[in-house]
């Protein structure tokens, strides 16, 4: 893992910048808006990213988020986490945090507002903001990682205004990637010599990643956000791994649509529902 950070931190900074650029396109100026990312992560890059843009930016996660390396950062990140994350975050701030913040100012040609953006620590399910206080939500490869995700799209729901959206992106858990091993982070342009293609939907034989997944597939996402938002568009983001799909794989994922077993992304673009939608009429 420390190789691939080490090897692949300029390829992080262009893709974030990828994103944030594509939520602009889709979604116009955030000047003035009040947004929410959710699961913004120890880099927090998206949140910062949109204050940049001048946004009021909320970053919320279960960890102790913070640009700084003060021990009682530490302190709670163990109390709340437990020693990995806490490893993992300090190997972060010490290896790739200068030269990932580095490099990302210099592709957004501005300094980085760290210090406007409001993080705060939250439990994974209540969201610790009041009723219809949110002009976006956004949220960046983590729902993929959420335990009760109908929990957490109800909060979404209740802080967000009467004209709020969403702009919610998905790793898809059946991709060949979707298993987060790190071994297939790039199917196509790097494939793994050691662990077999869709290992996580087949033998799991090579299951050890660094975070929880909940498993929930593309049908089972759609319905959950159709429970709470009117869905604006529903967008496959690109597809990976069609040279790996053998026919022998294929019979043996047969359960598998080829769509779902080919989307990388789910990009969810939804908006409050209307009082038409909430009494059944469409």
């Amino acid at each position: 893992m420390l190789h691939y950070g080490l090897v692949n931190n300029g390829r992080f900074v262009r893709e974030h910048m990828e994103f944030f650029n594509r939520l602009l396109a889709d979604e116009g100026p955030l000047d003035g808006r009040r947004v929410l990312d959710i699961g913004c992560g120890k880099s927090y890059w998206l949140s910062l990213l949109v204050a940049s843009a001048g946004a009021t930016a909320i970053g919320i996660d279960t960890e102790a988020v913070d640009a700084t390396r003060g021990i009682a950062k530490y302190k709670q990140i163990f109390r709340r986490n437990g020693f990995e994350r806490t490893l993992r975050t300090g190997v972060w701030d010490v290896l790739f945090a200068h030269r990932y913040y580095n490099a990302l100012e210099r592709r957004l040609g501005k300094p980085l507002p760290h210090a406007s953006v409001d993080l705060r620590v939250y439990d994974g399910t209540h969201i610790p903001l009041a009723d219809a206080s949110v002009d976006l939500v956004v949220s960046h490869e983590v729902f993929e990682h959420i335990a009760d995700v109908r929990a957490v799209l109800a909060e979404v729901a209740r802080v967000l205004k009467p004209s709020g959206k969403t702009y919610i992106y998905i790793h898809n858990y059946t991709s060949v990637s979707g298993g987060h091993h790190i071994a297939w982070k790039y199917p196509d342009s790097e494939p793994s010599r050691v662990v077999p293609p869709w290992d996580h939907l087949r033998g799991r034989r090579y299951c050890d990643i660094p975070s929880w997944l909940n498993r929930v597939r593309e049908h089972e996402y759609r319905e959950l956000f159709a429970e709470f938002f009117d869905i604006i568009e529903w967008r496959h983001t690109a597809t990976e791994g069609a040279g790996l799909l053998t026919e022998a794989i294929r019979t043996e994922l047969s359960a598998y649509s080829e769509s779902e077993l080919l989307t990388k992304g789910l990009l969810v673009r939804a908006r409050t529902r209307s009082p038409a939608s909430k009494s059944g009429v469409h």
